[in-house]
This record gives structure tokens, C-alpha cells and sequence, in this order.
């Protein structure tokens, strides 16, 4: 196996400190295996995820809401 030299920020080895000692492995094992979960969880986003956040600016607070209601508050009446 060969080895790299990898930059980060100082910020994220911190993080990376932290969680290595969460999961008692050193601060390689941990970032090998931050990459296969990051890589998992890449494999499983389907659709545009750009798309997805783009959509959130037209979100607004609407207050409490009631889940039986979903309906209602989607189309704008109940059936």
C-alpha cells in the first residue's frame, strides 16, 4: 500500500481527532473510514440533489401545523 500526504484544515482535524478517538482508531483508520461512509452515502443519493436545495428558498414557516392535514395544507382543500 502507498501513502500520501493529504491538507486540511486545522478546523477538520480537529474534527477528525474527535471522532477518531469516539471510535479508538488512529487518525488514518478514521479518515479511511469517514471516505467509505462518505462514499456509501454518496452511492445512495439518487436525483439532483442541487435541484432539491434550490427549491428550499421557496420554503416559508407556516407555524404549527397538524400531520393529519397534509392534504389540506398541500393542495389546498381535503378530500
Amino acid at each position: 500500500m502507498g501513502y500520501t500526504t493529504v491538507r486540511i484544515s486545522v478546523e477538520d482535524k480537529e474534527r477528525l481527532k474527535r471522532i477518531a478517538k469516539k471510535l479508538g482508531k488512529s487518525l488514518s483508520e478514521t479518515l479511511s473510514y469517514a471516505i467509505d461512509v462518505a462514499e456509501r452515502e454518496s452511492d445512495r443519493v439518487r436525483g439532483d440533489v442541487d435541484s432539491v436545495l434550490q427549491t428550499l428558498k421557496f420554503g416559508k414557516d407556516i407555524g404549527k401545523t397538524n400531520a393529519e392535514k397534509v392534504d389540506e395544507y398541500l393542495y389546498g382543500g381535503s378530500n
